[in-house]
């Protein structure tokens, strides 16, 4: 009698766990928002702007030295070290958190498109004195200013004009002492996410979506669309003077796809997917993430040149990762997508 009831109890157990929703045990660990943000400050920003400050300290060294030493080698090393620290800026423009968003950094650091009318103006009135330092606005301030000073085929070489490499030297200088300033909040920051609320998480949720989806947007609308619509004018794409129209795209998208995706260690916004049961939304993002990154790759070095049909391709591909995230995952999500059209600023 025992023997049989044991049976029974056994059956019916099996047949409860049989018929337990599937949901019941977390397919992947939970990430919140809160720690999502964490990680990305510890393991990419933190560390990102630090490296970034270093890069444009050099630059600074580099743009001096041709200010003091006028000649090929020494405008060759301050492009060079240009270079660099651009394509660091453009991986991290894609992620404004944290303190980059609060001091709105960005926006000092890397105004494009470029602007040489208020530059050649601010140059000139800040070499005439007429111009205070602190009143140049940042449309003739950062890095895409330093470029067009650096490489821009139709003005005087910096090695050649004095009044533009003293100006030159002086946005280098800026910049790094704006990069330095910001380094001591990230510390800050990462460590204010270790205690907050649920309603803050919520809030933190989606801020740090809209923050990817006005990402996605920016690629694809400010740096791929308005430049394709005049594709005899290379001259409408980021980094076009130094060469590096496609390195920039790829750096942008590099930066977008870690927030996204994350990496080893890493959690990303695939990551907290998972965590919430939502697997195949989660890899549908890998499948569509990995589309993005194939059609961004496949464009050629000057896309303003012969890159139309593989522009158009590379498009599509980001407005659907955007799609799926201003819908399918901020439905999911609860988050309420608050970005709106790109300004072109």
């Amino acid at each position: 009698m025992k023997q049989r009831l044991s049976l029974a109890l056994a059956s019916l157990l099996a047949a409860a766990l049989l018929s337990a929703p599937a949901s019941a045990a977390a397919p992947a660990p939970f990430v919140s928002p809160s720690a999502w943000m964490s990680a990305l400050g510890q393991q990419v920003l933190a560390p990102g702007y630090a490296e970034l400050a270093r890069s444009s300290a050099t630059l600074a060294q580099r743009v001096d030295a041709v200010c003091r030493q006028p000649g090929d080698g020494t405008l060759d090393a301050a492009r060079d070290a240009w270079r660099q620290a651009a394509l660091e800026l453009r991986r991290l423009s894609a992620l404004p958190y944290g303190p980059a968003l609060e001091s709105r950094i960005l926006r000092r650091l890397d105004f494009w498109p470029t602007r040489p009318p208020q530059i050649e103006s601010s140059l000139r009135g800040r070499t005439a004195g007429t111009l205070p330092d602190e009143r140049i606005g940042v449309t003739a301030k950062g890095l895409p200013a330093l470029e067009y000073l650096l490489f821009d085929p139709a003005r005087a070489s910096l090695a050649t004009d004095a009044a533009a490499c003293g100006y030159a030297s002086w946005l280098a200088a800026d910049a790094a002492r704006d990069l330095d300033a910001i380094l001591p909040a990230w510390q800050d920051w990462i460590a204010s996410l270790e205690e907050i609320d649920e309603e803050s998480e919520a809030s933190m949720m989606s801020d740090s979506v809209n923050i990817l989806i006005g990402g996605i947007d920016t690629l694809r609308v400010k740096y791929l669309e308005k430049p394709a619509r005049k594709p005899a004018e290379r001259s409408g794409f980021d980094a076009w003077r130094s060469g590096g129209e496609r390195s920039h795209l790829l750096a942008l998208f590099d930066g977008l796809r870690l927030g996204l995706q994350g990496r080893e260690g890493l959690p990303g916004l695939t990551a907290m997917l998972r965590g919430r049961g939502l697997l195949v939304l989660a890899e549908r993002f890998d499948a569509q993430i990995a589309l993005a990154g194939d059609a961004l790759q496949a464009l050629p070095a000057s896309p303003g040149e012969d890159g139309g049909a593989a522009i158009a391709r590379a498009i599509e591909a980001l407005a659907v990762l955007q799609g799926l995230l201003a819908h399918d995952a901020a439905e999911h999500l609860k988050v309420r997508v608050g970005f709106g059209d790109n300004d072109g600023d």
